[in-house]
């Protein structure tokens, strides 16, 4: 606007999204781990709750 030119337009031309970095495989791992194992200890507490309430009936 009003004649301004940056300096190098190469370098504004692409924008990167968050999780578009270098570190996203890895920060994507150790979320995905992360889930996984409160997954399965919800899933454990939950299934052992259900067999301790139809074993002592």
């Amino acid at each position: 606007m009003f004649g301004f030119k940056p300096k190098n337009p190469e370098a504004h031309r692409y924008y990167l999204f968050p999780g578009q970095g270098r570190g996203a495989k890895k920060k994507f791992r150790r979320n995905m781990l992360g889930a996984l194992a409160a997954a399965a200890l919800f899933s454990a507490a939950l299934g052992t709750l259900l067999w301790y309430l139809n074993t002592y009936r």
